[in-house]
């Protein structure tokens, strides 16, 4: 049944977008769903999500977005030494989860006044440009309280065994 799964949204998906059910929707969509299948096989799972905290997430980024923006508009309209202050923040990541630190410097980047310059590796971490830089100290407190809400809705699962038995390799 669980085979089913993802099949079955994305022909779900397939038939939504064309907004009828149609033997011509249908057969073009088993192929559609074929084609996606093969290019993109199922492996194993190395992240869980979390609605709820997904749901969190969105809205501790919606808030940053509010708050930066306005911040910014404030910088603009106003400009003073502190509020054009420039700098460059180096954050350690917690874990070395590419995914995790893709949707952290997305995150990151596409709230205004910071911008994700690199993601660095051994041990991970971000550079991360900060307008309005004053105490280095409260901006990596932000990005900790970011990281942690992206870490409660995309948790990495721990290395496991494959099918024969054996660990994978790197773990």
């Amino acid at each position: 049944m669980r085979r089913l799964v993802r099949p079955g949204l994305l022909m779900a998906v397939w038939l939504s977008l064309w907004g009828e059910v149609s033997w011509g929707n249908v057969a073009t969509g088993v192929v559609a769903v074929g084609f996606v299948l093969a290019l993109y096989p199922t492996g194993r799972a190395t992240h869980r999500l979390h609605a709820i905290g997904l749901v969190v997430l969105a809205g501790d980024f919606a808030l940053r977005l509010i708050q930066s923006s306005w911040t910014i508009a404030i910088a603009v309209l106003a400009p003073t030494p502190e509020r054009m202050r420039t700098g460059v923040v180096e954050f350690p990541l917690r874990h070395g989860s590419s995914l995790v630190a893709t949707i952290l410097a997305d995150a990151i980047s596409l709230t205004p006044g910071t911008l994700t310059l690199d993601v660095l590796a051994d041990p991970p971490r971000l550079a991360v440009h900060v307008m309005g830089l004053g105490d280095p100290d409260e901006v990596l407190a932000g990005l900790r309280s970011l990281e942690d809400r992206v870490l409660a809705a995309v948790e990495p699962i721990a290395a496991v065994p494959d099918a024969v038995g054996t660990e994978e390799v790197g773990s």
